[in-house]
């Protein structure tokens, strides 16, 4: 039987479970780990998960680091429900819209931090992956 991860004295970085329950132990750039990873594999798998280990371009490059870091900036901020009801309204009857238009919307808190914390409490998404957030970035609503 392949060793647990405790037996191989090792903490994966993040355990990161997707919607469909898929669950993926991750390890970043900056553990140096040996070059086979085949016994952090097995140990995952033990435990009904997946082992990936990812290269600083795969953490740093792209957008979606940069993108994530300016929406979490805004974790902290409650959506009043008038605000919240006016964009998911809007959504409803456009499908979906570019940010420069879902900021106006919001007249009881401000814009870009009412909308970057609809997106964090996962009422709408957008696209982290494909470029810097921006004025024509497209935001659609998640389906409850």
């Amino acid at each position: 039987m392949p060793p647990s991860l405790a037996q191989l004295d090792h903490s994966p970085d993040f355990e990161v479970v997707h919607d469909d329950a898929r669950v993926v132990l991750l390890d970043a750039h900056d553990r140096e780990l040996p070059t086979d990873a085949t016994p952090y594999k097995e140990a995952a798998r033990l435990r009904g998960a997946e082992y990936l280990w990812m290269s600083r371009e795969e953490v740093h490059g792209g957008f979606r680091l940069r993108n994530a870091k300016d929406l979490l900036r805004y974790g902290n901020y409650a959506v009043p429900l008038g605000d919240r009801l006016r964009l998911l309204g809007a959504l409803d009857e456009n499908g979906s819209m570019p940010i420069a238009e879902c900021l106006n919307a919001f007249q009881e808190t401000k814009p870009v931090a009412g909308l970057a914390a609809m997106i964090l409490n996962r009422y709408l998404e957008v696209d982290l992956d494909d470029a810097p957030l921006g004025p024509e970035t497209v935001v659609r609503r998640i389906a409850r």
